[in-house]
Protein backbone atom coordinates (compact mmCIF):
# COMPACT_ATOMS: atom_id res chain seq x y z
CA UNK A 1 0.00 0.00 0.00
CA UNK A 2 1.44 3.22 -1.28
CA UNK A 3 0.65 6.27 1.17
CA UNK A 4 0.86 9.34 -0.20
CA UNK A 5 2.36 12.73 1.74
CA UNK A 6 -0.17 15.59 1.21
CA UNK A 7 0.11 18.77 2.66
CA UNK A 8 -2.51 19.42 5.26
CA UNK A 9 -3.16 22.90 5.24
CA UNK A 10 -5.71 23.12 1.98
CA UNK A 11 -6.16 27.06 2.36
CA UNK A 12 -2.70 27.93 2.73
CA UNK A 13 -2.13 31.32 1.57
CA UNK A 14 0.98 29.63 -0.87
CA UNK A 15 -1.53 27.15 -2.51
CA UNK A 16 -4.10 29.78 -3.42
CA UNK A 17 -1.24 32.56 -4.61
CA UNK A 18 -1.96 33.28 -8.09
CA UNK A 19 2.00 34.17 -8.43
CA UNK A 20 4.25 31.42 -9.72
CA UNK A 21 6.48 31.88 -6.74
CA UNK A 22 10.00 29.52 -6.11
CA UNK A 23 8.97 27.96 -3.32
CA UNK A 24 11.85 25.42 -3.90
CA UNK A 25 14.79 27.30 -5.31
CA UNK A 26 18.22 25.44 -6.50
CA UNK A 27 20.15 27.89 -4.35
CA UNK A 28 18.69 28.91 -1.57
CA UNK A 29 19.15 32.47 0.53
CA UNK A 30 19.76 32.59 3.86
CA UNK A 31 17.45 35.36 4.15
CA UNK A 32 13.60 34.04 2.64
CA UNK A 33 12.85 36.50 -0.20
CA UNK A 34 10.98 39.20 0.94
CA UNK A 35 7.29 38.77 -0.74
CA UNK A 36 7.55 34.81 0.54
CA UNK A 37 8.18 35.79 3.67
CA UNK A 38 5.09 38.78 3.37
CA UNK A 39 2.79 35.45 2.45
CA UNK A 40 4.06 33.20 5.28
CA UNK A 41 3.81 36.10 7.88
CA UNK A 42 -0.06 36.27 7.06
CA UNK A 43 -0.71 33.15 6.66
CA UNK A 44 -3.00 31.42 10.03
CA UNK A 45 -1.08 27.77 8.95
CA UNK A 46 1.99 29.14 9.40
CA UNK A 47 2.71 27.29 12.75
CA UNK A 48 1.01 23.41 10.66
CA UNK A 49 3.19 24.08 7.86
CA UNK A 50 6.30 24.54 10.05
CA UNK A 51 5.40 21.75 12.02
CA UNK A 52 5.13 19.91 8.69
CA UNK A 53 8.35 20.96 7.13
CA UNK A 54 10.18 19.92 10.42
CA UNK A 55 8.68 16.41 10.67
CA UNK A 56 9.16 16.03 6.56
CA UNK A 57 12.96 17.51 6.55
CA UNK A 58 11.00 19.35 3.39
CA UNK A 59 14.00 21.08 1.24
CA UNK A 60 12.66 25.24 0.07
CA UNK A 61 11.05 27.95 2.06
CA UNK A 62 8.60 27.02 4.55
CA UNK A 63 6.14 28.93 7.11
CA UNK A 64 8.86 31.93 6.34
CA UNK A 65 12.18 29.57 7.01
CA UNK A 66 15.12 28.12 5.04
CA UNK A 67 16.44 24.57 5.40
CA UNK A 68 19.06 25.82 7.10
CA UNK A 69 16.59 27.80 9.45
CA UNK A 70 14.80 24.37 10.31
CA UNK A 71 17.79 22.43 10.80
CA UNK A 72 19.05 25.07 13.62
CA UNK A 73 15.62 24.80 15.44
CA UNK A 74 15.75 21.11 15.71
CA UNK A 75 19.15 21.74 17.16
CA UNK A 76 18.06 24.01 19.33
CA UNK A 77 15.00 22.25 20.52
CA UNK A 78 13.14 25.42 19.87
CA UNK A 79 10.67 24.70 16.71
CA UNK A 80 8.56 27.38 17.13
CA UNK A 81 7.48 30.34 14.84
CA UNK A 82 8.63 32.94 17.73
CA UNK A 83 12.02 31.14 17.11
CA UNK A 84 12.23 30.93 13.29
CA UNK A 85 11.32 34.88 13.20
CA UNK A 86 14.23 35.28 15.29
CA UNK A 87 16.51 33.10 12.41
CA UNK A 88 15.11 35.12 10.03
CA UNK A 89 15.51 38.47 11.65
CA UNK A 90 19.72 37.65 12.76
CA UNK A 91 20.00 36.02 9.11
CA UNK A 92 18.43 39.43 7.45
CA UNK A 93 21.02 41.73 9.78
CA UNK A 94 23.85 39.70 9.06
CA UNK A 95 23.01 39.68 4.98
CA UNK A 96 22.84 43.16 4.59
CA UNK A 97 25.26 44.04 7.45
CA UNK A 98 27.82 46.64 5.25
CA UNK A 99 25.14 47.94 2.97
CA UNK A 100 25.66 50.96 1.58
CA UNK A 101 21.55 51.86 2.14
CA UNK A 102 19.08 51.48 4.81
CA UNK A 103 17.28 47.92 5.39
CA UNK A 104 14.72 47.97 2.09
CA UNK A 105 16.39 50.09 -0.29
CA UNK A 106 18.68 47.24 -2.00
CA UNK A 107 18.39 47.99 -5.87
CA UNK A 108 20.65 47.09 -9.27
CA UNK A 109 21.81 50.51 -8.91
CA UNK A 110 23.04 49.77 -5.25
CA UNK A 111 24.84 47.01 -6.47
CA UNK A 112 26.64 48.78 -9.45
CA UNK A 113 27.60 51.25 -7.45
CA UNK A 114 29.54 48.08 -4.97
CA UNK A 115 27.26 47.47 -2.58
CA UNK A 116 26.74 43.45 -2.13
CA UNK A 117 24.07 42.81 0.86
CA UNK A 118 21.29 39.52 -0.16
CA UNK A 119 19.32 43.27 -1.76
CA UNK A 120 20.96 44.28 -4.11
CA UNK A 121 22.71 40.39 -5.05
CA UNK A 122 19.03 39.82 -5.77
CA UNK A 123 17.95 43.14 -7.46
CA UNK A 124 20.90 42.50 -9.01
CA UNK A 125 20.35 38.83 -10.33
CA UNK A 126 16.29 39.98 -11.67
CA UNK A 127 17.66 42.86 -13.88
CA UNK A 128 20.58 40.08 -15.28
CA UNK A 129 17.74 37.66 -16.39
CA UNK A 130 15.79 40.21 -17.28
CA UNK A 131 19.00 41.47 -19.80
CA UNK A 132 19.51 37.55 -20.85
CA UNK A 133 15.93 36.98 -21.75
CA UNK A 134 15.74 40.22 -23.77
CA UNK A 135 18.74 39.55 -25.24
CA UNK A 136 17.32 35.96 -26.16
CA UNK A 137 14.06 37.24 -27.49
CA UNK A 138 16.42 39.02 -29.75
CA UNK A 139 18.72 36.70 -31.21
CA UNK A 140 15.37 34.78 -32.05
CA UNK A 141 13.83 37.46 -33.71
Amino acid sequence: MSLSRRFPIEDARCATHPVDLEWVPDHERAVVPPQLAALCRRCDGRANCLLWALAGDEQGYWAGTTAADRTQLRTLGQETIEAADWLQQRARHNANDGALHREGEGSHRWYRKGCHCDECKAANAVARASERANAKARAAA
